[in-house]
């Protein structure tokens, strides 16, 4: 597995370099002191499976990189490493695997890589995280159910619970959506949670029952048998 850590920080790069030298033979690790120095490697060809990146790196933004390399390497994970909470939204909005807060022990370091390298060999979204209410929640979309559109709202369902979301339905798709099957519009469905499909409707684990538009029959029932049929080829 090829690692990236992008900290303008040596002694912080070094940290985390020596928290994972024990972790498994087979990690190849690189540091970059710049984002400038990362991109570039992508563009060069590099394929990073993770990429520790700092925020906070003089004039350069780590956030508008995770961006770029998102862009050009859309499977790479990223986990922010940072000395402040304040960017833990925007982070998961560019689909970070994961948010640590300097100074962090080996032990975070360790826990943070062991919980993204299992997402990775399972093919599992990042989770989002976003602001409801006056908290700050965390949704892993491989548990969700459902998203449904309420207006200037978007309506997240799970198997015991539901939370109604100030987001537009749009933005919420693209953070949820590239595994999640669209029923009609307004509604994505996790294919994952559909018992069956009978004639023109599609029901539910939870009992819940939806109409298929025509327009979207045939495509709705192609992409719910090629995922089952990859599910009973693993």
């Amino acid at each position: 597995m090829l690692i990236a850590i992008c900290d303008d920080s040596k002694k912080d790069a070094e940290k985390i370099r020596f928290s994972l030298m024990d972790i498994a033979d087979e990690l190849e690790i690189v540091w970059f002191d710049t984002t400038a120095k990362l991109i570039e490697s992508i563009k060069k060809g590099s394929v990073y499976s993770l990429i520790f990146q700092d925020i906070y790196l003089g004039d350069e933004s780590g956030m508008e990189a995770a961006k770029t390399v998102k862009e050009l390497s859309p499977e790479t994970q990223v986990i922010f490493v940072t000395t402040s909470l304040d960017h833990a939204v925007d982070a998961f909005k560019v689909q970070a695997a994961d948010y640590l807060v300097k100074p962090c022990s080996e032990t975070d370091i360790v826990k943070a890589f062991a919980r993204v390298n299992l997402r990775i060999s399972r093919k599992e979204q990042a989770p989002v995280v976003l602001s409801v209410g006056k908290e700050v929640r965390v949704f892993y979309p491989d548990r969700v159910t459902k998203l449904e559109s309420d207006r200037h709202y978007t309506v997240i369902c799970q198997q015991n619970k539901s939370d109604r979301v100030h987001m537009n339905f749009t933005d919420a798709a693209k953070l949820f959506g590239q595994s999640f099957i669209e029923i009609r519009r307004g509604l994505l469905v996790n294919p994952k949670y559909i018992e069956r499909i009978s004639n023109a409707e599609v029901i539910l684990a939870d009992g819940g029952t939806y109409v298929l538009p025509k327009a979207k029959r045939d495509d709705v029932v192609a992409l719910y048998t090629e995922f089952v049929t990859k599910g009973i080829g693993k």
